[in-house]
């Protein structure tokens, strides 16, 4: 079974610029390990920092982001439906008759996506343009009395749940809320460890709209080096020859559009997995995470992405498997106690 805080995360809302709950959340878990120094910045991205005892020493920094994808309201029309823009990619066939939670100053109001019956449609392709959120409401007027404002967050209503075998969860926010629970475990980890390097842990905001978080993040911080903890994509249910499965273990990103993997960092990734026994699949992506950010940063950042493999991300629910997130926690601790300044050095220099 997940630790606590894992379903506590996956269970808060929070979007892409609506991520106080979560960042709440964290910080309340850091208050408990004094040892590290609790830094944010101002957008919202929130570590728990710990100094080596040599100050010249480098520092390394890990990071999940605290967003999901969802929508906001972006219109209220005169009947009284609101109409909602993406934060986040998201495809409008996911939402058709979903129950979904608008996030008012007043409360959580319950709607659903009004759903045209397909043989009254002109088309069968929708888009997010196209989406309602219906809430009851007959007039513009009323919704306004109910508290709903341009700009309220609106997500899924789906509740966290364990499948059948108990192996497997299904839920929203897996992506990232998966990177914000292992931040907390390594935080709890390694509260009295003395480590050789400076180390902040913690996540980011606003990654699901453009990377926006991790600048300011990394700006504040400065690491040499940066360790994302992201949730990604596999299709084995549907493709024999998909490179990664969940239950396979943690993925190593070989590839993504804005960050390749430096073959130094990729091979003593690869022998800390055979050596302590961890299952890791190499991992080849279309999109990216905060390491791509990172990556292209100050002199350049050597960065990369611990990740888990999850189906159906990016939509109303996903599904991880318990044992990858376990690989994926046994990858981040194994390289946390192995580095040291002559290995980052070496891995830096790409040696």
């Amino acid at each position: 079974m997940l630790p606590k805080h894992y379903r506590d995360l996956m269970s808060l809302a929070g979007t892409s610029g609506h991520e106080k709950a979560i960042r709440d959340y964290m910080k309340n878990v850091m208050k408990d390990f004094p040892n590290y120094q609790i830094i944010s910045d101002n957008l919202g991205s929130i570590f728990a920092f710990k100094k080596a005892k040599d100050e010249h020493a480098p520092t390394v920094m890990v990071a999940g982001h605290q967003d999901e994808v969802g929508l906001i309201v972006s219109n209220i029309t005169t009947n009284g439906l609101l109409k909602v823009i993406n934060t986040g990619g998201l495809n409008g066939e996911v939402f058709i008759s979903q129950v979904m939670n608008v996030y008012t100053q007043k409360g959580v109001i319950k709607g659903v996506i009004g759903a045209i019956p397909p043989h009254l449609k002109k088309e069968q392709k929708i888009t997010i343009e196209d989406l309602c959120v219906d809430i009851g409401a007959t007039s513009k007027a009323e919704v306004a009395n109910a508290g709903v404002q341009i700009g309220d967050m609106v997500l899924f209503d789906n509740p966290f749940c364990y499948t059948f075998n108990q192996s497997r969860v299904i839920s929203k926010a897996i992506d990232n809320r998966y990177g914000c629970g292992l931040a907390l475990d390594a935080i709890m980890a390694f509260h009295d460890t003395e480590l050789p390097f400076h180390v902040a842990i913690g996540a980011t905001v606003q990654e699901e709209i453009g990377l926006r978080g991790v600048e300011t993040a990394v700006n504040l911080i400065k690491p040499d080096v940066f360790i994302a903890l992201d949730a990604s994509p596999v299709n084995d249910m549907d493709d024999k020859d998909a490179l990664a499965t969940l239950g396979g273990g943690c993925l190593l990103r070989v590839y993504d559009p804005r960050n390749i993997m430096p073959p130094a960092l990729l091979t003593y990734f690869r022998a800390l997995a055979k050596a302590n026994g961890i299952k890791a699949q190499d991992y080849m992506s279309k999109g990216g995470t905060d390491a791509a950010k990172a990556f292209s940063m100050h002199e350049g950042i050597l960065s990369t992405t611990i990740g888990l493999p999850a189906r159906y991300i990016h939509s109303t629910a996903a599904m991880m498997d318990l044992s990858d997130l376990e690989e994926a926690r046994k990858m981040l601790f194994t390289v946390l106690r192995d580095l040291n300044p002559d290995k980052i050095k070496n891995l830096i220099n790409n040696d």
